[in-house]
């Protein structure tokens, strides 16, 4: 895990929390579920001296915020403010210690405050894809054209599913027929040692572009396998299709 600076979440482990939790409450937990959840997942974390107090000043720092602090992360929050624990990993630089104690300072009055109403929190997107591998994806680009994708893999993690394609070296105003697309190269990338092959996903649903992409059922052999891709979203692949592809 990484910091960067003395804000409470500067810090890679505190960052994590800050979105696990989000999860958690937006998929059903209560708050007290959702603690329990965290501590067991990070229960290396929380026996480690310097990343324990982080994790307890980051999720009472988190739950205030969503109006779902409970009291025993708040006591323990409270705990490594008062003991002085979190500030010993920044005694090697007195500039940095005193920032982190005007932050820990601060965070105990917020904590001490009144919280907010409890804010509903949507359950987190879920990415997901029916693409079959060698399907034929045509996307329309901002000319008016068409350039083609071919599903040779897919990418999942806690996110979901999302397809990982090879571009094909074509472009034009209306979808050939599978004869034609069958004969055709891998598009080939314009930045050297970057892959002709890529993962697409969205961290919402409105991201998709569902009138740009027309799914054929055309199928066709993958000529590459699904490894050592690269990664785009849907709201940047005309830049990436155009800066390393030159569609």
């Amino acid at each position: 895990m990484g910091t960067w600076g003395t804000a409470i979440f500067s810090d890679d482990l505190a960052a994590d929390l800050r979105g696990e939790l989000k999860d958690l409450i937006g998929n059903g937990k209560t708050p007290e579920e959702a603690t329990e959840q965290l501590k067991k997942d990070y229960s290396r974390a929380l026996r480690d001296i310097g990343e324990g107090p982080v994790f307890w000043l980051a999720l009472a720092a988190s739950q205030w915020k969503l109006g779902r602090l409970t009291p025993e992360v708040k006591e323990n929050a409270l705990r490594v403010i008062d003991s002085g624990q979190d500030l010993k990993r920044w005694e090697a630089t007195p500039a940095l210690h005193t920032k982190r104690s005007k932050v820990l300072a601060n965070l105990r009055e917020t904590l001490n405050s009144e919280q907010p109403l409890a804010k509903k929190i949507n359950p987190p997107y879920i990415d997901s894809t029916d693409w079959r591998i060698g399907q034929i994806i045509a996307y329309k680009l901002m000319a008016g054209d068409y350039c083609l994708l071919r599903v040779i893999g897919y990418h999942k993690d806690a996110g979901g599913t999302r397809p990982v394609v090879e571009p094909l070296d074509w472009r034009g105003e209306s979808i050939p027929d599978r004869r034609f697309i069958k004969k055709l190269g891998i598009r080939a990338c314009k930045k050297k040692g970057r892959s002709s092959r890529f993962m697409i996903g969205a961290l919402s649903k409105r991201e998709f572009p569902a009138n740009r992409v027309e799914v054929t059922e055309i199928r066709t052999r993958p000529k590459q396998k699904s490894k050592d891709y690269t990664v785009t979203l849907w709201r940047l692949l005309d830049k990436d299709l155009d800066e390393f592809y030159g569609f």
